[in-house]
């Protein structure tokens, strides 16, 4: 039942919070280096921004469940690039940051799509993630003591 708990709610909330954090800081800095007018960064993030956005939440969510971080925090990693995206060009907008219009219609679609595309990852991560510390409690690898390892963290 502990492992149940940690993996639903969470033990380790600063892991929970760095994860989420962390990985908008990464999607943020991606689309400030991609609204640069800058050739190397406009090169580097035009194939790192699709890993981020479509590909990135599926497997950090399963990292995440694997560390006992919890449902909600796994589930928050895949709606960050959507918010991101979504205040970037809010801000931008009210702003005018060159390169970032948010006058396009378009854009609402385009963030819950992103939305849809990243929470439908991160749910199929999470429950990978789940799989594998379950699986690896069956197995015997995990604690067996009814600690899930979250020691104080």
């Amino acid at each position: 039942m502990p492992t149940t708990k940690a993996l639903l709610f969470g033990r380790r909330r600063g892991r929970a919070v760095g994860l989420v954090v962390g990985f908008a800081a990464v999607v943020t800095l991606a689309l400030v280096a991609e609204s640069t007018d800058l050739p190397a960064a406009s090169a580097l993030t035009d194939r790192l921004l699709p890993l981020l956005v479509f590909y990135a939440p599926g497997p950090l969510a399963a990292a995440g469940a694997y560390a006992r971080c919890g449902g909600p925090a796994c589930l928050a990693v895949g709606v960050v690039p959507a918010a991101v995206l979504g205040g970037f060009v809010l801000l931008g907008t009210v702003v005018g940051v060159p390169g970032v219009d948010g006058g396009s219609p378009a854009i609402g679609d385009v963030t819950v799509s992103f939305a849809a595309v990243g929470v439908t990852s991160a749910f199929v991560g999470y429950c990978a993630g789940v799989t594998a510390v379950l699986a690896a409690d069956l197995l015997g690898l995990g604690t067996g003591d009814g600690d899930d390892g979250a020691g104080g963290d």
